[in-house]
């Protein structure tokens, strides 16, 4: 279903829900990332690219002031949220915190509708937390008249995560959500938000395959690496890991312990990114598929966020003939990313949904 689509099938949910027309319909897509995995907030590089899928909102006023009554047409429930409560770990917790935290000050004393609608799998690795934001503050945008910045967007939204949800992630889902381009990947450095958009390599597709272990960053993992990577800062004295690089791989391994490991996943794929903007200007497929299974086996031993299914598949993707693969997304389950031929991708699918079942391909770019 492509955008045009999914906007009018939320359309006519919302005036389904609501008796009435939304005011306004916007969309915002996943991502997924190719190289610079949990790099984002320790400063580094990163290398995503939306995807297709997206998350639609469409939204117009409302007859109970102060209250958002919301309608989520994937799960056909509703709900209704005071504007001025606090999060409820629900879903509608990302909504809200928008409207809270929208650069456009929405009247929080005045009564919303919002449908919801998406083509974005949930615990797939692939950011459909990160679009909703992006697609509510959009939307939130569009009923006040602003086209907003989507750089602005972007922090608004990890703002969102960081503040209100409690999510200490970094800039990059919303980023690439709010800032790219498809068919084109994103090179990010997420200190100085300097970016450039980098070509994908001719003759090849990168396909994004669900894995079917399903994640929550939530449950406390996410948070706990975090907490070893300012570890490890401390322990080599820097004020974030970008501040080292691989000439101090010594140093790092120096400090010993899990900090030692998490410090030289970060700063090695901090590298293979700038690496990997290399190898796509240079269309250089072998390199490329070569940084990505490198990368898996960083997130693996050294930051020991893959699964037993993540680790396999990505096994069986190279040996049935891609360049490379890894697991992608914040990680413990979600979706594999792989490089293949365009001449191999029909017979690779093919190859791997069988042998795998439970897994989907989610995205062809």
């Amino acid at each position: 279903m492509d955008s045009d689509a999914l906007k009018a099938t939320v359309g006519e949910a919302f005036a389904k829900q609501f008796g009435r027309q939304a005011q306004a319909i916007v969309t915002a897509p996943g991502r997924v990332n190719l190289l610079g995995e949990h790099t984002d907030y320790n400063g580094g590089f990163v290398l995503p690219m939306p995807l297709t899928l997206e998350i639609c909102v469409a939204i117009g006023s409302g007859l109970k002031p102060g209250w958002a009554k919301l309608y989520s047409q994937n799960f056909d429930t509703s709900a209704e949220v005071d504007l001025a409560g606090d999060k409820a770990d629900e879903w509608t917790d990302f909504i809200l915190g928008c409207f809270k935290l929208s650069e456009q000050n929405p009247d929080l004393t005045a009564g919303y509708c919002i449908a919801v609608g998406s083509t974005l799998p949930m615990g797939a690795g692939i950011s459909s937390s990160a679009a909703l934001e992006v697609a509510t503050l959009r939307a939130i945008a569009a009923l006040a008249g602003v086209d907003p910045d989507p750089v602005a967007i972007a922090k608004t939204a990890r703002k969102v995560e960081n503040e209100f949800i409690g999510m200490p992630c970094g800039i990059m889902d919303q980023f690439a959500s709010s800032v790219g381009t498809r068919n084109m990947a994103l090179f990010l450095d997420t200190q100085s938000l300097d970016y450039e958009l980098a070509p994908l390599i001719p003759d090849h597709k990168i396909i994004t395959l669900h894995s079917g272990v399903t994640h929550k960053l939530t449950d406390g993992s996410y948070e706990q690496r975090v907490k070893e990577c300012n570890s490890a800062c401390e322990k080599l004295g820097i004020g974030l890991l970008r501040d080292v690089g691989v000439a101090d791989l010594d140093r790092i391994n120096a400090i010993g312990g899990v900090e030692a490991k998490r410090a030289r996943h970060i700063v090695t794929d901090n590298q293979r990114v700038l690496d990997g903007v290399a190898a796509l200007k240079a269309r250089d497929a072998q390199a490329f598929g070569r940084l990505m299974s490198e990368s898996h086996v960083s997130q693996k031993d050294d930051y020991e966020i893959t699964v037993e299914e993540t680790d396999e598949l990505v096994d069986v993707a190279v040996q049935l003939g891609a360049l490379g693969a890894r697991q992608t997304g914040g990680g413990f389950g979600g979706s594999i990313v792989a490089l293949v031929k365009d001449q191999d991708v029909d017979r690779w699918c093919d190859a791997m949904t069988s042998r795998y079942p439970q897994t989907k391909v989610l995205a062809i770019t």
